[in-house]
């Protein structure tokens, strides 16, 4: 009986354990070649595991185990040594011996680790945290991190010079006030010598999501792609670049200052979404468009050769009087950049060989190699098994798909990164014209009706659908709709990076006690921290003055800077001091400098 009791919990176990490894998905991520055994390394970022690939056979072989999830991995310059950033708070560098494949250490690193390069030395490794806002510099030889140098926001990707001496870090989301003249990302200069910062490059006006960085061969250009938003205009159309364009930035590394941003569009159709960029044997600029699940040429000499003749005055162009003038231009570039259709679907990392380019798609589980001479189709390399998507995984998908838009200029991830926000105002019809709204995290908005910061929307599930309506101007079948909605009901809640600061700084709650004493729990109170009731605080302007605004949820509220309903208030310091006029969004104004900092810190524990 003992035994039969024994082979049964056996089986059950078994059936458990095998279902749930058919239930994951590869979600294949960045990917490092050896190329001296002919190996590709793949990140499976929702399979704790690297993928290892025989680039002659096109098979995998098998995969190396991981401690976490990786973000992103990293061949060290001999080829002994495999660097893994992986996890979230708890972000980790896994190091895996090669060809052990084996990880044989692991060293502690800030929330979220992703993009990595190594000196040209080889003695130290740089990993961007991403919401730790940091760069972590270790020592390879001890294995520890000697020094954190702190960005602007959301460092994602690094790039480092030929010569080893500027390390270049492209900062994800804009900083400032959505109010102010420039909006934009930064790109974060670094002296690799001293490991200080040089000076940080502000991008052109509405410039955001910057996935994707890289250095010229010579040294002499970084090179960073975003997306141009056009928050300054009303959405009333989407036709020649109207709302999103997506964009490549140019910097001078002589003297730090960027010197040109061109278009990635062409006239009639948008390259939604470019991610992973990178040169080629071939010297040719190669970019992932995620969205319209593409790979971008781009003749890099030629473009060189067009701005140079411009700026010299020796080209002529009837539309481009100024180097301003060349990010709105949706046909400079046309002659430039041809488009190669991928099968894989969300492409967003690159990698390179000897003769061609591999891709990488999160919702592919394969990687695509495409040739530099553009001879043949693009080959398949198979990483493994998924099972077919569910409601949830679909829905991602949709969400960061512009074939589901007008002629595939954005997605909904283009204002929404990760289903958060991009830092921006726009202007929608919901409400009429000429009072802009900064961008809603969408966490936890099914659970949170109504919706819109004036709650124009009586639930999520309305405003996806006039979403799709409206902002990407297509007519989709109801069922997108539903995918879309469970992907948002499901999107997993990121852990505070102020979590532990603040059970070290403020062991007695002290920063939690002031939230009730301020008067703060009154509207924002369980467990989405907010009571479902619309407001006046007293910060309308304009149109808006007067107005009720809906009580946010506080969860994530760390991650979704600016604040207040037109993003005036960088930070939540100028939440409760600057913009905070009669104590109507809390009493706030006689407390300590010491208080307002407990209370800022537990609010964004939350």
């Amino acid at each position: 009986m003992r035994k039969r009791f024994y082979i049964l919990l056996l089986a059950i176990c078994f059936a458990f354990t095998s279902a749930d490894r058919e239930n994951v998905y590869l979600s294949p991520g960045t990917m490092a070649v050896d190329a001296n055994r002919q190996i590709v390394y793949t990140a499976l970022t929702t399979a704790k595991a690297i993928a290892v690939t025989d680039y002659a056979t096109k098979q995998t072989t098998g995969q190396i185990k991981l401690k976490q999830n990786p973000n992103s991995i990293l061949l060290s310059s001999d080829g002994s040594t495999l660097y893994v950033s992986s996890g979230e708070t708890k972000g980790l560098l896994e190091i895996v011996a090669l060809p052990q494949q084996k990880v044989k250490a692991t060293i502690q690193l800030g929330h979220t680790p992703e993009g990595m390069v190594q000196s040209s030395d080889g003695n130290f490794l740089y990993v961007a945290n991403r919401f730790s806002n940091s760069i972590s510099v270790i020592d390879l030889k001890s294995k520890k991190v000697i020094k954190d140098i702190p960005v602007v926001r959301e460092p994602r990707n690094l790039s480092i010079s030929p010569d080893g001496k500027t390390l270049v870090a492209g900062n994800f989301l804009p900083a400032q006030a959505a109010t102010s003249d420039v909006v934009a990302a930064e790109i974060t200069l670094i002296d690799a010598t001293t490991n200080s910062i040089r000076t940080n490059v502000l991008l052109t006006n509405g410039a955001q999501s910057v996935m994707g960085i890289a250095f010229s061969p010579d040294g002499n250009y970084v090179y960073a792609v975003h997306l141009l938003s056009r928050y300054m205009v009303p959405i009333t159309q989407l036709d020649r670049g109207w709302v999103n364009t997506n964009a490549l930035s140019i910097i001078d590394v002589k003297d730090d200052t960027l010197y040109a941003t061109v278009l990635l569009d062409d006239v009639d159709r948008g390259a939604a979404n470019p991610a992973g960029i990178g040169i080629g044997k071939d010297n040719e600029l190669y970019i992932a468009l995620a969205g319209s699940h593409e790979l971008m040429v781009l003749d890099l000499k030629a473009l060189h050769e067009k701005l140079s003749g411009l700026f010299d005055g020796k080209i002529k162009d009837a539309y481009i009087h100024d180097k301003n003038d060349l990010s709105a231009s949706l046909s400079f570039t046309s002659s430039l950049k041809k488009r190669i259709a991928l099968k894989g679907r969300l492409p967003q990392n690159l990698a390179f060989t000897e003769d061609a380019v591999l891709v990488s798609s999160r919702f592919s589980p394969f990687i695509e190699k495409v040739s530099y001479t553009g001879s043949q189709l693009p080959e398949s390399l198979v990483l493994g098994e998924e099972p077919e998507p569910n409601t949830f995984r679909r829905g991602e998908l949709a969400f960061n798909d512009a074939s589901i838009c007008y002629q595939q200029w954005h997605t909904c991830a283009s204002c929404h990164p990760d289903g958060r926000a991009d830092g921006l105002n726009w202007d929608q019809q919901n409400d009429d014209w000429g009072n802009p709204k900064n961008t809603k995290s969408l966490l936890f908005s099914h659970l949170t009706p109504p919706c819109m910061i004036t709650g124009i929307r009586a639930s999520a599930e309305l405003a996806v659908r006039k979403g799709i309506l409206h902002t990407l101007q297509t007519d989709q079948p109801e069922a997108l709709a539903v995918d879309i909605d469970e992907y948002l009901k499901n999107m997993p809640v990121v852990e505070s990076p102020f979590i532990k600061e603040y059970k070290k700084k403020d062991a007695k709650q002290k920063g939690k006690k002031l939230f009730e004493q301020a008067g703060c729990i009154q509207c924002h109170n369980g467990q989405y921290y907010t009571d479902l009731t619309k407001y006046d605080v007293g910060t309308g302007d304009g149109d808006d003055e007067g107005r009720l605004f809906d009580t946010p949820s506080l969860r994530e509220t760390w991650r979704t800077a600016p604040y207040l309903y037109d993003g005036r208030a960088a930070t939540l310091k100028e939440v409760f001091t600057k913009y905070n006029s009669g104590d109507r969004h809390g009493a706030t104004k006689n407390l300590s400098k010491e208080e307002l900092e407990a209370l800022i810190l537990y609010i964004n524990t939350l």
